[in-house]
């Protein structure tokens, strides 16, 4: 754990539903310490009257300023979640004053979807975990990650994109495992030639 660098890191999830998950994490965090936590509830950014930028604006400036990777905990109904959207956008989006994120998927143990590895690091981390191919095909990405936001799943038909996916069972109670996903994530954050064009969503479903 030692060599592991700490890294600043941001949880997106679906509060009404996967709030113990994220409270798992900080708990592990909290007696190790492994990164630095930015954390935001689901209803403190009011989108009224508000374009698409000065949403992300706000969400980067004063939430996420700083954050180098996000955590997005996927479960059953976060692909559904405008303010999830708003996270990977803004984790996405690239300026000098606050460069790109670094990008994880974490399934839940409320869904069943591939895990898929990012890059060669994964694999020195994790080398037990059955990792899938992954086809860079739009139909195929739907077919084997249901769950996954639409963003994240839009960014996968790319061959520049480098998100780790992998199961709740991996990192839970393995504090090794999650600092390692972190930093796998961190170290490759500046290779994802992300398309963020699609439109900010403004309402959940």
């Amino acid at each position: 754990m030692s060599n592991i660098p700490r890294h600043k890191v941001f949880i997106s999830y679906y509060h009404a539903e996967d709030q113990q998950y994220k409270d798992n994490i900080i708990r592990q965090n909290s007696l190790y310490n492994i990164f630095d936590n930015y954390s935001i509830r689901e209803n403190d950014i009011d989108d009224t009257n508000k374009t698409s930028e000065q949403i992300r604006r706000i969400i980067r400036d004063d939430y996420m300023r700083n954050a180098t990777v996000l955590l997005l905990l996927c479960g059953q109904r976060t692909k559904t979640r405008k303010h999830v959207d708003w996270e990977i956008h803004t984790a996405m989006y690239h300026s000098d004053a606050n460069p790109q994120m670094g990008i994880v998927v974490v399934n839940l143990p409320t869904i069943h979807q591939l895990q898929m590895s990012s890059c060669d690091d994964d694999k020195k981390y994790f080398g037990y975990v059955n990792w899938s191919a992954m086809s860079k095909i739009r139909s195929d990405i739907d077919k084997n990650f249901p769950f996954l936001p639409d963003r994240v799943a839009e960014n996968l038909t790319r061959n520049d994109i480098y998100t780790p996916i992998v199961d709740w069972s991996v990192i839970s109670g393995n504090i090794y495992n999650l600092a390692g996903i972190i930093d796998v994530a961190y170290n490759n954050r500046y290779r994802n030639n992300y398309d963020y064009s699609t439109p900010l969503r403004r309402n959940n479903s």
